[in-house]
């Protein structure tokens, strides 16, 4: 019990900061001081009640020099330590475990980009109906953004993070590219820098201006971009490569916030552009492309085979 007790009264000193340089060495070299490092710093990120620990403080200092019914000043001491030890423990413990809870969330809605920056100042443009997360909190130490959709990235010079999808992992270094992971496809394409991908066990290395696809698994044949960027960012167009009609389908409805029925089979693949501004010209190309009809009621559409 003497041995907790003495614990504590240095944990109470380190947080008021009234260790001595010796005594702060030593206490640095213990196995627990990261742990309490790490709490201290998330808790003072933290909003909560204010208390005035320094004038509590600075009561306890005075009884030290107090003696009351000649009680020995060390009782004073180490009967009141202990207790703002606890406190101030268990209010930093409580807001460590809130906050390492929290991710940060980021969605673009139907119809709808959002541009957002990760920790390190890398900048990521969601696609519409695309979202992502990641841990703000420890990003130095577990640097991954999770995706579901498509985004561009700008990634800041020399750093490095992971693009987790359902369909595969991209790992970069201070490059540009773009993912997009829908439906059980993968596209990625790297506009500057290197790309590393790895999908269902396999694994390549982009370069500047080569693409690569998976679809459930396999290896899709899909042409390079020779763009500087994806033709979506700060364009008014999507593009295709090799895509089926019910992806194209399920594109445009994210583009325009519609919903379409696709009431037509054809294994016919499109690859091109269609425009995100204009809906009647999308519909037209669509149909000419799979010789369809279009019934539309409102935001509503249906296509189907003529």
């Amino acid at each position: 019990m003497a041995f907790k007790m003495e614990e504590d009264v240095k944990l109470a000193k380190w947080l008021s900061g009234e260790m001595s340089g010796k005594e702060l060495e030593e206490f640095m070299q213990t196995p627990e001081y990261a742990t309490y490092s790490k709490i201290k710093e998330f808790s003072a990120q933290l909003t909560a009640p204010q208390m005035d620990m320094d004038s509590l403080y600075n009561k306890i200092q005075q009884n030290k020099h107090r003696t009351r019914n000649n009680e020995p000043k060390v009782r004073r001491l180490t009967a009141w330590l202990p207790r703002v030890a606890a406190i101030l423990l268990l209010a930093f413990g409580a807001g460590y475990f809130l906050y390492t809870g929290q991710t940060s969330n980021h969605l673009a809605d139907n119809g709808k980009r959002d541009t957002f920056l990760l920790p390190d100042n890398s900048e990521v443009v969601l696609n519409a109906g695309s979202a992502a997360e990641f841990k703000e909190w420890d990003w130095s130490n577990n640097r991954h953004i999770e995706l579901k959709g498509e985004a561009y990235f700008k990634v800041a010079k020399g750093q490095k993070f992971d693009v987790v999808t359902p369909e595969g992992t991209v790992t970069v270094v201070g490059t540009q590219f773009n993912v997009k992971a829908r439906n059980g496809r993968l596209d990625v394409t790297c506009y500057e820098g290197k790309v590393k991908v790895v999908s269902n066990g396999q694994e390549i290395l982009l370069t500047p201006g080569k693409s690569v696809a998976y679809a459930n698994g396999k290896n899709l044949d899909i042409a390079n971009d020779k763009h500087q960027k994806p033709v979506w960012i700060g364009g008014n167009e999507v593009a295709f490569e090799n895509e089926s009609l019910e992806q194209v389908a399920a594109e445009i409805e994210r583009q325009y916030n519609i919903k379409i029925k696709v009431d037509a089979q054809t294994a016919r693949p499109y690859t091109g552009a269609l425009p995100t501004n204009d809906i009647e010209t999308a519909l037209g190309i669509i149909k000419a492309h799979w010789t369809l009809n279009a019934a539309n009621a409102g935001n509503n559409i249906t296509l189907s085979a003529k």
